[in-house]
């Protein structure tokens, strides 16, 4: 079932999926669950990189709702942006990357990556989830829906869905812990 999160698209790119870069945008991730009544339990997919290099694909520094979707915009450029060593984000607040933070990640943790239309199943490289049992849990979601397993590398990344935590990890340069997951682990 598809429950869109954000119903007012402010980026005015309503035919497109915000993703992010390295991690997700757990400032995001947190507002959206706690406006969730129905689904409790959310995923991070892991997507392949060689989406960013597809001609549609959009970039953004910061949030792509802010300015109505005035900085999105396409190319290498826009790209590297995004890795800017100053963004001006939310609030008129200015994001500077520390010689610390982690160079994979954007200098706004906020910043997007646009997909147009939807993201192919076979893009998707991998599941991360807060802890085994939610794994398993997902495991049967996917089996009740006819879907197959192995199709799905899952992680176990619990600093991935706790917002101050990883952003503590990605300020100190320190990668968020997390292992594989396969059935029948305890």
């Amino acid at each position: 079932m598809f429950n869109p999160t954000d119903l007012k698209r402010l980026d005015r790119h309503e035919n497109y999926v915000c993703c992010s870069i390295q991690y997700p945008n757990a400032w995001y991730l947190d507002k959206a669950k706690a406006d969730e009544p129905l689904f409790k339990d959310w995923v991070v997919l892991l997507i392949t990189p060689e989406l960013l290099w597809e001609k549609e694909t959009l970039f953004c520094q910061r949030n792509a709702a802010a300015g109505l979707g005035a900085g999105v915009q396409g190319g290498c450029e826009a790209f590297k942006s995004m890795f800017a060593e100053c963004t001006r984000g939310a609030y008129g607040k200015t994001f500077r990357r520390s010689a610390k933070q982690l160079q994979s990640c954007p200098t706004d943790q906020q910043a997007e990556v646009m997909i147009m239309d939807a993201v192919p199943h076979g893009a998707i490289i991998g599941v991360a989830v807060v802890d085994e049992t939610q794994a398993r849990n997902e495991v049967s979601r996917l089996r009740i829906a006819k879907v197959k397993r192995q199709s799905f590398k899952f992680v176990v990344a619990p600093t991935l869905f706790d917002k101050h935590e990883l952003d503590k990890c990605i300020k100190s340069g320190t990668l968020p812990p997390e292992h594989p997951w396969k059935l029948g682990r305890k």
